[in-house]
């Protein structure tokens, strides 16, 4: 399956800032289970915007802007092909305690950031039951219907810093959250887990907006890394976009920064996802291209509501 994928961030501001930094995850990676054909980068006001692989092989794109702006305009756009090939998890014969694992596994297996080792954790974790002898398959499934029988999945109670022990005292979340937990779960039972951040394409007659998606996947040494969702408790299928991997949400936020100024920042985002035809050729297409919005060397003297870039003027003069 062919899946495009838009993800936009506006970041306004009530005064004018001197100076922003922003660094970005959101280019989906080529892993086992897809395929990147094509990614664009647009950014604005114009800058210029760099690239790095961080500690988990995911691609950050990071920027400065040094003139004062009271507006940040981000448009991503991938072309991904999925082809999940991963066995049905119920199946995995592997049983835990897992020996000999490789040393870099051992980060997956710490409590740390949002995922915390608390009472509480721990006497949610009994009450799941199945032992934790049991195949690891057996096992993930087990804690994804406790999870999904006893959470309730609602936006706008916790925030992008809660944390296990805030999900289990409100008994509702997002798909973050539904993520943390069972990271924390599946670590007290020593399986190595890890955040997966991506998109999910859910069908519909209009193409509305979305938003960011996050599972986990966890370790089985007879075949590696293998995704489950939690939020849904089911298994990953071709309608996920991977974009990254981490230990918990903190090592892979869309959008992290930092700016000089005395102003409130509002962030709006939407991602947008549609099926589509595969494209004409298969290397891999990358693009960053500038979104024309106003700076300044000095603050101006009256902050209009909104200044009226070049690009805006002259397609003004042209309807």
């Amino acid at each position: 399956m062919f899946l495009e994928v838009e993800h936009r961030f506006t970041f306004e501001y009530d005064a004018y800032i001197s100076e922003s930094f922003l660094e970005l995850r959101v280019q989906p990676k080529t892993t086992t289970g897809q395929t990147v054909a094509a990614f664009e980068l647009a950014v604005g006001p114009p800058t210029s915007v760099f690239r790095y692989r961080d500690w988990n092989d995911n691609l950050t794109h990071h920027f400065t802007i040094t003139k004062f702006h009271d507006r940040i305009e981000v448009v991503a756009r991938s072309l991904v092909q999925t082809h999940p090939a991963g066995p049905p998890v119920a199946t995995l014969p592997d049983r835990p305690p897992l020996s000999a694992l490789p040393y870099p596994l051992r980060d997956f297996l710490d409590f740390g950031g949002p995922v915390r080792l608390t009472p509480a954790l721990r006497t949610a974790h009994h009450a799941v039951g199945n032992g934790d002898r049991a195949p690891i398959g057996e096992q993930v499934r087990a804690l994804g219907e406790y999870i999904h029988r006893t959470f309730e999945y609602r936006k706008d109670v916790t925030r992008y810093d809660s944390t296990t022990e805030d999900f289990m005292k409100l008994q509702a979340g997002v798909c973050q959250d539904f993520a943390h937990l069972m990271l924390g779960f599946l670590r007290l039972r020593g399986i190595p887990c890890r955040y997966v951040s991506g998109y999910l394409h859910v069908e519909s007659k209009t193409r509305e907006p979305s938003q960011s998606h996050a599972w986990i996947e966890f370790y089985a040494p007879s075949v590696g890394w293998v995704p489950f969702d939690p939020t849904h408790n089911v298994e990953v299928d071709e309608r996920y976009v991977v974009v990254g991997h981490g230990r918990h949400y903190d090592d892979v936020p869309p959008n992290k920064g930092i700016y000089r100024g005395v102003a409130e920042e509002t962030l709006a985002a939407q991602v947008t996802t549609q099926m589509t035809a595969g494209p004409g050729v298969s290397s891999l297409r990358e693009e960053t291209r500038q979104i024309d919005l106003p700076v300044f060397s000095e603050i101006p003297q009256r902050r209009m509501d909104r200044p009226t870039t070049a690009a805006q003027e002259t397609a003004a003069q042209q309807q």
